[in-house]
C-alpha cells in the first residue's frame, strides 16, 4: 500500500507556498507508506527527483513556486530495500529525447516474467514498479499508446503518475484508488490516492476556502482511464 500525491498548475503564473501544498499531501499521504517518500518536477528545463528513504515528516521539500506540476509518493516497501534509494519512487525513465518520472501504487506480480519474455534489460532496481518503466521505454515514444501497452502487459493493482520534461501528466487507473479536483479559480488540478487524504492535505492551505465554498469539481478517474493533463489545462481520456 503506496499513495501517489500531486498537483498541476496550468494558470502560467507562480502560485505562492505551492511547496507548502506539496508538504501537506506527502505528510498526509505517509498513512499509506513511511519507508520512503519522492516528488519530481520540472524546473528550467530539467527534470528533477527528489525522494529519500524516510518518511515524509521527515522531509521539507522544497522547489520553486514557478514550477507546472509536482507528482509525488509515499512508499510502503514490498519488494526492494527502502535503503538502496533507486528502489524508490518516482523512478526515472526515457524515450528518446523525453525524460519522465513515474510513481506507482500498488503491487505488481509479473514483473520477473515480463523482463524475460520481452528481454528488457537487467537493472539493479529491484521493485516490482520498475517494470513500467521498462514496458513504456520499449514502445520508444511516451503517450498513451506506450501507456496502454505498459497497463495492458501487466497483472496486479497499480495506479501510476508519469510526469514527462513537456509538463504532460499522466494518471492511469487499475483497481487501485486515485481522487483528483480541478480549483478553476488557481487553474490548478490536485490529486492523491484517496479522497480523505486530498482533503485532510487541503484543509492547512488556502486552496481550502474554495473547497468550503464547493467552487471546485470533482474528476472523474474510473479503472481502465489514461487521463492526460496537457499543458494548457485540458484533459484528454483514452482506456486500455
Amino acid at each position: 500500500m503506496c499513495c501517489l500525491f500531486g498537483f498541476y498548475n496550468y494558470s502560467g503564473q507562480p502560485i505562492k507556498n505551492l511547496g507548502h501544498l506539496t508538504n501537506c499531501l506527502a505528510e498526509e499521504a505517509t498513512v499509506r507508506g513511511t519507508d520512503a517518500t519522492g516528488i519530481a518536477y520540472n524546473h528550467r528545463g530539467k527534470l528533477i527527483i527528489h525522494k529519500e528513504p524516510k518518511s515524509a515528516f521527515q522531509i521539507n521539500f522544497k522547489h520553486p513556486e514557478d514550477i507546472v506540476s509536482v507528482t509525488g509518493h509515499t512508499r510502503h516497501s514490498t519488494q526492494g530495500n527502502k535503503n538502496k534509494n533507486y528502489n524508490n519512487h518516482p523512478f526515472s525513465g526515457r524515450c528518446k529525447n523525453v525524460r519522465f518520472a513515474l510513481a506507482h501504487n500498488g503491487v505488481l506480480t509479473n514483473d520477473c516474467e515480463l523482463r524475460k519474455e520481452l528481454r528488457l534489460p537487467h537493472t539493479k532496481i529491484e521493485t516490482d514498479s520498475f517494470i513500467a518503466v521498462q514496458l513504456i521505454e520499449k514502445k520508444k515514444v511516451l503517450g498513451s499508446e506506450s501507456i496502454k501497452f505498459m497497463a495492458e502487459k501487466i497483472k496486479g493493482s497499480f495506479a501510476f503518475s508519469i510526469l514527462d520534461t513537456d509538463n504532460t501528466l499522466w494518471l492511469v487507473r487499475g483497481d487501485s484508488p486515485l481522487s483528483l479536483i480541478h480549483i478553476p479559480k488557481y487553474k490548478l488540478y490536485v490529486y492523491a490516492s484517496t479522497d480523505e487524504i486530498l482533503y485532510k492535505a487541503l484543509v492547512d492551505t488556502k486552496l481550502f476556502a474554495e473547497i468550503k465554498k464547493g467552487a471546485f469539481d470533482e474528476i472523474e478517474i474510473n479503472s481502465g482511464d489514461i487521463l492526460n493533463i496537457l499543458p494548457d489545462g485540458s484533459i484528454v481520456y483514452d482506456k486500455f
